[in-house]
């Protein structure tokens, strides 16, 4: 049990921290700290569409005003943790400030993946998951006619209805013979991929990335695919799903495999040391649960 006198440090401030944030000020009257190195405050990640579709400003994304934190006793912290120092009990910074804790919770979310495609790293080459995805995205679409996005799901359809919205040429490159097959049955996974056609996407299907080519200035100038093809695009948006992000855990000695290792007390190898929602991977999942659980609910 979490005592007065405790010091809580989250890390993260996405649905998973923010929601122990508040389940432990429920409970207690310690001291807490959120960190993000991503935003100042906790906003709603599946709007960011919206506010890249002129649908909805920035600040219409926080479900909470800026006063609800200091009215539940707890700060927020902008910054890099660069290592975890479990010894110590002590967090270093990419300035090299240092905090201090007593339970340590890691809700470092996800990363979109990266299947070593040559190119990947390129200018004009991104996910879409971040707050820093939606302003490097604001910045490369500006002389953008085609676009091309890797992966089909949720985000792959949200990238694609975002630059047809701003009059931009879309390919869309699923792996699978039917849109979202891995979720959908085919019957609606058909009635989905005609629907996404319907509306102007080039949607291609059993298509697979080779490469990403540079042009003259550095920049992604093309993407070769696995039949031979090559197509010009300025911009290429990977969203063949997410990954734990547990690069932070791995440097610091924490156990990982592909998430963080916990049990199903959400406990890490390193005392006092706990990790929560899409970073995180039971060791012994619970009945009917899958070892890593990258949905917003679970997260909660």
């Amino acid at each position: 049990m979490l005592k007065n006198s405790d010091h809580l440090v989250i890390i993260g401030n996405g649905i998973t921290g923010v929601s122990c944030a508040l389940e432990v000020r429920r409970q207690a009257d310690c001291k807490i700290t959120l960190i993000s190195d991503e935003g100042e405050y906790f906003f709603s990640r599946p709007a960011l569409m919206y506010v890249f579709m002129r649908q909805m400003q920035l600040k219409d994304t926080q479900p909470y005003e800026k006063s609800f934190w200091k009215k539940k006793k707890i700060e927020l912290k902008r910054g890099t943790v660069t290592r975890i120092e479990s010894s110590a009990h002590l967090l270093h910074f990419s300035d090299r400030s240092t905090i201090s804790y007593d339970r340590l919770v890691i809700a470092t979310g996800s990363e979109p993946n990266k299947f070593g495609w040559p190119g990947q790293n390129l200018p004009g080459v991104q996910g879409f998951y971040s707050l820093q995805d939606l302003s490097s995205l604001e910045r490369d679409v500006a002389d953008v006619r085609h676009a091309v996005i890797v992966g089909g799901g949720l985000i792959g359809v949200e990238v694609a209805e975002m630059l047809h919205a701003r009059g931009i040429a879309v390919t869309f490159l699923v792996r699978e013979k039917y849109f979202w097959s891995v979720v959908l049955p085919e019957n609606e996974a058909v009635l989905v991929g005609r629907h996404i056609s319907a509306s102007g996407i080039n949607l291609r299907f059993a298509t697979e990335l080779a490469s990403i080519e540079a042009g003259h200035d550095g920049r992604v100038a093309a993407i070769k695919l696995k039949n031979g093809e090559t197509l010009d695009c300025v911009l290429v948006v990977l969203t063949a799903g997410v990954s734990p992000n547990v690069a932070l855990a791995r440097t610091s000695g924490v156990e990982v495999a592909r998430g963080v290792l916990v049990n199903r007390r959400f406990e890490t190898s390193l005392e006092g040391v706990y990790a929560a929602g899409d970073c995180a991977e039971f060791r012994d999942a619970p009945p009917r649960r899958r070892k890593v659980e990258q949905v917003w609910y679970t997260g909660k």
